[in-house]
């Protein structure tokens, strides 16, 4: 059964007069709650009920404020998915090409993920490249237009709408799917291009949550090449590496995270995908490292669609769930912000948890929404009517 997506949210105002005599982390209450546990009385929270880390100390979210409500906020996605010709081949040992066990991947998350996760498409490259006229002036780089095509070699060969608008998956999936069933792969792996466009469409698009592209790639984008070998400089306009690191890093500082999956055909290209997914505010866990190529998901040659399926349905789940809205004003400070679950058995205090593990964190740089992770999105999932108190202006309790 789905879970509504709508939420309420209690948000706990902090009461100005109150502010510096109460609202405090280490501040004068008694400090005997920890997590999950309140003193008895009236109201949410008790008469001067107090929260607590471990008993040393909390405050107290009765004398914060007053209450108002808001929505669980779900997340807008856009595939940005290469359709290079390298994936019309099957990976390493498999019967199936890369690109049809895609194709029944992406359409097994469009019937599973959420109805209202609202998704797009874009894929790469869009094949209106001459790449006969390319093969001829690497031959004879004197020939006619050979300058300009050298220096484009396909890297703009992207469009620059999405090939299925983002709309919930109830109005799309069948678009989606249709789309894919439709195409095939060809081409080469303009990435820097794809990327510029993917978030030129995320940038326009008025998503009521957080905005997130999702690039699945089965290996190396087409770089900038110098001369060498007889062959002459190419691809000038497909930029490095370094500038497809900072398009995503400049996305993640405005709002838009990343997620990154590498098919088979990209592993020697883990230490850059990775590096993509850490720019990008994705890494698959917090004591990952680019170097070590374990950032991201890569997917096997075994049982490649299976795995890209359990992928797509978890990158869809973290999309769509405990994603809220934080209210916003001059006088709401971000480092004073705590996250209570009310739950038929009581309020349970969750602390601020940058590793992403169990507890919360913003979800980009932003600051405007929160994200609950691990053991405290499942708490709050655990039951329909659970809510969340965000209350403001009392010293953030970090885990």
């Amino acid at each position: 059964m789905l879970r509504p997506t709508y939420a309420l949210i209690t948000l706990v105002l902090c009461a100005l007069p109150l502010t510096a005599l109460h609202c405090s982390a280490t501040g004068d209450g008694d400090g005997t709650g920890g997590a999950g546990t309140s003193s008895s009385g009236t109201g949410a929270f008790g008469s001067g009920g107090t929260f607590g880390h471990g008993g040393s100390g909390g405050f107290s979210a009765e004398k914060c404020g007053e209450s108002t409500y808001g929505n669980e906020v779900p997340g807008s996605l856009l595939i940005v998915l290469d359709k290079s010709g390298s994936m019309s081949d099957p990976p390493e040992g498999g019967s199936t090409t890369k690109w049809s066990s895609t194709v029944a991947a992406i359409n097994s998350m469009v019937v599973s993920a959420s109805p209202t996760l609202e998704v797009g498409l874009l894929a790469y490259p869009e094949g209106n490249f001459d790449d006969f006229a390319l093969v001829g002036c690497m031959m004879d780089p004197n020939g006619p237009n050979c300058p300009a095509i050298l220096a484009d070699g396909g890297c703009k060969d992207v469009a620059t709408a999405a090939h299925v608008p983002i709309e919930p998956l109830s109005a799309n999936g069948a678009a989606i799917n249709s789309w894919l069933g439709q195409n095939s792969a060809t081409g080469n792996t303009p990435t820097w291009w794809a990327l510029k466009n993917g978030y030129s469409i995320l940038l326009g698009y008025q998503a009521l949550g957080q905005r997130f592209a999702l690039l699945m790639t089965d290996g190396e984008p087409t770089l900038y090449t110098p001369a060498f070998g007889g062959f002459p400089e190419m691809f000038n306009d497909c930029g490095g590496e370094t500038d497809i690191e900072s398009e995503v890093l400049a996305a993640a500082n405005n709002g838009i995270a990343t997620f990154v999956i590498g098919s088979p055909g990209s592993e020697g290209a883990a230490p850059f995908l990775s590096q993509l997914a850490v720019n990008g505010n994705t890494p698959k866990d917090p004591n990952c490292t680019p170097a070590a190529g374990n950032c991201h998901y890569q997917i096997g040659t075994t049982n490649f669609q299976q795995e890209l399926e359990t992928v797509l349905q978890e990158i869809a789940g973290v999309i769509a769930d405990c994603i809220f809205d934080v209210p916003q004003g001059e006088d709401i400070d971000p480092n004073l912000v705590n996250i209570v679950i009310e739950t038929p058995n009581g309020p349970v205090q969750i602390y601020k948890d940058p590793s992403h593990q169990d507890g919360w964190d913003y979800t980009d740089p932003t600051q405007t929404k929160i994200q609950l992770f691990g053991p405290a999105c499942d708490l709050y999932k655990a039951q329909t009517g659970n809510t969340i108190t965000i209350i403001l202006g009392c010293q953030t309790v970090l885990r």
